[in-house]
């Protein structure tokens, strides 16, 4: 008798223990609220972020082709398995000083308001999950980027990070090609 009591207080606690921490873990979910993945990217020693069901693949640089009379944030296009992309300068679209770094540099391909775009960056540096409850809006320090380039900001322990919003960005004037047809 006395063992069946012990067996039974041990599964009361149990299920006191599970009802705990799903309780915890509601109150965490409900807390954050809607949570987004970006890609986390540095560019000219700051870090950015774009979200990453906007981001196609990360790739080393290859050697660009130039195109003559291109404006000057379009350094050149690549090939991508029979697609011919340009590659924006995301330093120069987002007025920072300097060009991304040559050598080391990555390209992010991103698909956003129907145009394709690799998108030339110093390092990526992973994903990260932010809860959009954290995302504050753009301090007076950075309004040299353009306002429509970024969705907020979100201070952490790696430092500043500005969340890009790429499907505004390019709706820019400057990312609309204009075709002269005969």
């Amino acid at each position: 008798m006395k063992e069946s009591t012990s067996h039974e207080i041990q599964r009361v606690l149990q299920e006191m223990r599970d009802e705990y921490w799903q309780g915890l873990e509601a109150v965490e979910e409900e807390n954050q609220g809607e949570v987004t993945d970006y890609l986390v990217l540095r560019l000219g020693g700051e870090r950015f972020g774009i979200a990453t069901t906007l981001a196609r693949e990360v790739l080393r640089s290859p050697k660009l082709v130039r195109v003559p009379q291109a404006p000057p944030h379009i350094r050149g296009v690549i090939n991508l398995r029979g697609q011919i992309v340009a590659v924006t300068d995301l330093a120069q679209v987002l007025g920072l000083e300097g060009a991304a770094a040559a050598g080391g540099a990555r390209l992010v391909v991103v698909e956003a308001q129907g145009l394709v775009t690799a998108l030339l960056i110093d390092a990526v540096e992973g994903i990260r999950s932010i809860p959009q409850a954290v995302v504050e809006p753009l301090t007076e320090g950075l309004a040299r980027l353009p306002r429509e380039a970024v969705s907020g900001q979100v201070a952490g322990e790696e430092g500043l990070l500005v969340l890009l919003d790429l499907a505004r960005l390019f709706t820019h004037p400057q990312f609309i090609v204009e075709q002269k047809g005969e």
